[in-house]
């Protein structure tokens, strides 16, 4: 793994670029089950990058039990992001209905996407990647 936050920042903006080229991809064939994980992930990987670049050196919440994962990272994200003005509110709250949709989908039986809406969303996730791209 990365050993400093330049290298973080970095290994975030590959891994959502990666996400992203998929999510094409998988988009244009139609493939739209994959096409929103991979979105999902494009969003996440962004946030995560935004978030190394301003210090966060571990996705971890502290308190008496620490957060990791998902949950830690969007107590991250709303605390290091948005409470300080690098994101808006419509961003945060974009990021959590889109957790619930994309994510959360994939514990849903017989759970199927829109292209339209995957195309909104991907949409959303390139403007989010490149939002990232752009502070490095």
């Amino acid at each position: 793994m990365a050993k400093s936050r330049e290298d973080l920042v970095r290994w975030s903006l590959q891994k959502a670029e990666e996400y992203l080229e998929s999510a094409s991809m998988n988009l244009q064939n139609d493939r739209l089950y994959p096409a929103a994980e991979e979105i999902f992930r494009v969003i996440e990987t962004s946030l995560e990058a935004m978030l190394y670049h301003y210090g966060v050196k571990k996705i971890e919440y502290p308190g008496r039990k620490k957060f990791t994962g998902r949950l830690a990272l969007q107590f991250l994200i709303r605390d290091t992001l948005m409470s300080f003005g690098r994101i808006d509110r419509e961003t945060y709250d974009k990021y959590l209905d889109l957790a619930s949709k994309l994510h959360k989908g994939g514990y849903t039986h017989g759970k199927s996407f829109e292209k339209g809406f995957l195309e909104e969303t991907l949409q959303f996730a390139e403007e989010l990647f490149y939002r990232s791209k752009s502070l490095g």
